[in-house]
């Protein structure tokens, strides 16, 4: 069992941003306590935690003591400072990478959201797991309100295109790289372009899993042949025991 003194990691562990911030403070060996959170439902919990009563709230989140780290580049570039040597690189080099990252996971995203709004049974497989079988169609709309809410909040970071750009952009530095990582050795640069590939097919277990209607609207099979190279590239990454993370392994469940 893992020290109760560990920080404690806020989550979705279907979502690109904790699979990468969790991938990243286990590559700097940080322990920590990881939490689900449950849209709408954990909210309220996480606001008295943080002491933010109003304002845009969103995970994954880091509690450090009494420090909240918010974003997955604040948690691993906090993980990458405390680990002393800087197991994931140089973070000033990185953030161009992360930055093209975060573009693609946010159009990813809204591609996500809104393929779930045009789908009636991943619209019952969204809402909370206590809700009877035989009630979910009728329910529908609330997961549907949900989904309407977070398109509009997060609609102004979505960049039509930035996917591709990410990906070609990952390409044309692998091929530019005399190994498998995208600085010359394997960091956050190369977590952070790899998660990229978890919008067009992905791969990291998610607990609780996702339902199957959701998880086909996060796939795009035109993207994942086009790119089919650095799907490799990631899956390698996936196999390799010193290089992959927790969400990349069988649940010991």
């Amino acid at each position: 069992m893992k020290p109760r003194n560990n920080p404690t990691f806020v989550g979705e562990s279907f979502s690109p941003w904790t699979k990468k911030a969790r991938w990243g403070i286990e590559r700097c060996a940080l322990g920590y306590e990881y939490e689900e959170y449950v849209p709408t439902l954990s909210e309220p919990g996480l606001r008295l935690r943080m002491r933010q009563w109003s304002g845009t709230v969103s995970v994954p989140v880091l509690f450090v003591g009494r420090r909240v780290l918010r974003s997955s580049w604040e948690i691993v570039s906090y993980a990458n400072h405390t680990a002393g040597n800087a197991p994931l690189g140089d973070m000033n080099l990185i953030e161009p990478w992360d930055k093209l990252s975060e573009a693609a996971l946010a159009e990813g995203r809204t591609r996500v959201v809104r393929a779930v709004l045009n789908n009636q049974s991943a619209l019952e497989e969204a809402l909370p797991p206590f809700v009877p079988k035989s009630m979910r169609s009728s329910l529908r709309f609330l997961a549907r309100d949900a989904a309407k809410r977070l398109d509009k909040k997060y609609a102004h970071l979505y960049q039509p295109g930035a996917i591709r750009n990410a990906l070609e952009v990952t390409r044309n530095g692998l091929s530019e790289s005399s190994n498998d990582y995208l600085l010359g050795e394997f960091g956050y640069a190369d977590i952070t372009m790899a998660v990229v590939l978890e919008v067009i097919a992905p791969i990291a277990r998610t607990e609780p899993p996702l339902g199957p209607n959701t998880e086909r609207c996060w796939h795009d099979h035109e993207l994942a042949e086009e790119f089919d190279d650095l799907i490799q590239w990631r899956n390698r990454l996936a196999a390799d025991s010193t290089r992959n993370y927790s969400q990349f392994q069988p649940s010991q469940a």
